[in-house]
């Protein structure tokens, strides 16, 4: 036998060696919309991730998202209910994104955007 062992899930004693390796992954959408509601910019958010982004927010932007994902017009935590009415008239020449924190309490960056409106 190896020089280290270890027990199988019946609790026998097997060689370290001679247990493989296993992975696992799995994948998660965030989605987010922007749309007029009543003359109003509305975003709506949706993940399947059974967990919150990390200090997430959902921002509204005048033109195409910036740099800087916290220099929005308009924003809400994800904490709350979709959809948000962000109070701005509806048209052309904003943008949306969902955005939180890097781990471990980093900087924001975008979890997902959408593109620019226009006529």
């Amino acid at each position: 036998m190896k020089t280290h062992d270890t027990r199988d899930a019946s609790q026998q004693v097997v060689a370290a060696d001679d247990v493989n390796p296993v992975a696992g992954s799995s994948n998660y959408s965030w989605n987010v919309d922007l749309y007029e509601y009543q003359g109003n910019c509305y975003i709506s958010y949706a993940t399947s991730a059974p967990f919150r982004a990390q200090q997430g927010q959902l921002q509204l932007y005048s033109g195409a998202p910036p740099a800087n994902p916290q220099q929005g017009i308009a924003y809400t935590w994800d904490s709350n209910a979709s959809p948000f009415n962000t109070g701005k008239p509806w048209g052309s020449g904003y943008s949306a994104g969902w955005i939180a924190q890097q781990s471990p309490n980093g900087p924001y960056t975008y979890v997902a955007t959408t593109g620019v409106t226009s006529d």
